[in-house]
């Protein structure tokens, strides 16, 4: 927990459709460039020009854990089937690619999306309303979009900083302005796991496809999609999943059903893969896995 707490404090934080959805309470380190074959650059959104702040050096926290090459995983366990991209933020980051004109204007699907920007993988983002536009706050290379959503889907977001990346929840000490030092932010929810304990209140029932990041509260990660499962029988495989030793802290819900879809690229051991139904619809945004 002291450590977890000491990277939220690393990034110096200081603060489709809802009715149609539940509103529910190894040591070696891996080389970006052997595995995407090219540096670490990425392709910025079109006419994005805002940088975000840069953070002191001196408080980012040193944290000694192994470092996790990214991979995939696919098993069942506790009767929920889990297709997951394992990865850690020292070597890799997840950004935000948003759609200013509406879901489907740039990409159909996350393999397009993750493409454009050179990725490793792609996972489809947060809740939008039924004109496209973003159900949350979301933060694209420094560019705030969005409005803050009070609901149980807005419950956590994801924040990247240059200095690293964190899931926190939504009205705790730490996220009175989670936009402040965020290259890239996005709002979802409901919760799954946090502070390495299932949230209460998950609702039991409405099988359905899902999507979810899950963090280790250090640098460790997984990305994820779920056969048609309840998030209450979602939160209780992540809180032991046999994957990696991993020992999930904090796990957030992303859009499910038809707009669940994750793509992890040839380059990834294990991978070529493709999570995506056949009556998926075209989402707003998603989240690529590049190299940092």
């Amino acid at each position: 927990m002291t450590i977890r707490l000491l990277v939220l404090a690393c990034l110096t934080l200081s603060a489709c459709t809802p009715t149609a959805r539940e509103v529910e309470a190894t040591d070696n380190k891996p080389s970006p460039s052997g595995i995407t074959g090219r540096k670490t650059d990425t392709r910025p959104a079109p006419g994005s020009h805002l940088a975000s702040p840069q953070l002191e050096p001196s408080i980012i926290p040193k944290v000694s854990e192994p470092f996790l090459a990214p991979r995939y995983h696919t098993l069942t366990w506790r009767d929920v089937t889990i297709s997951a991209l394992c990865f850690d933020d020292r070597e890799f980051q997840l950004r935000v690619a948003d759609q200013p004109d509406g879901c489907g204007s740039r990409w159909l699907n996350a393999q397009s999306a993750g493409e454009a920007y050179l990725g490793l993988a792609a996972i489809n983002g947060g809740f939008f309303t039924p004109e496209g536009k973003p159900l949350g706050l979301l933060v694209e290379d420094g560019i705030k979009r969005g409005h803050l959503n009070h609901s149980s889907l807005g419950a956590g977001f994801f924040i990247s900083s240059p200095a690293g990346s964190a899931l926190i929840r939504r009205g705790s000490s730490s996220s009175t302005d989670p936009t402040l030092h965020a290259n890239h932010l996005l709002q979802s929810g409901p919760l799954l796991v946090e502070a390495g304990t299932v949230v209460s209140g998950l609702s039991e029932d409405k099988m359905r496809r899902r999507s979810f990041l899950a963090w280790n509260g250090k640098h460790h990660w997984i990305m994820g999609h779920a056969g048609p499962t309840t998030l209450h029988a979602l939160a209780k495989a992540l809180l032991d999943l046999p994957i990696d030793d991993f020992h999930i802290d904090t796990a957030l819900n992303l859009d499910g059903g038809t707009s669940s879809d994750l793509w992890v690229g040839a380059k990834v051991p294990n991978g070529n893969k493709s999570h995506r139904s056949v009556f998926n619809k075209p989402v707003r945004n998603y989240l690529v896995l590049t190299a940092r």
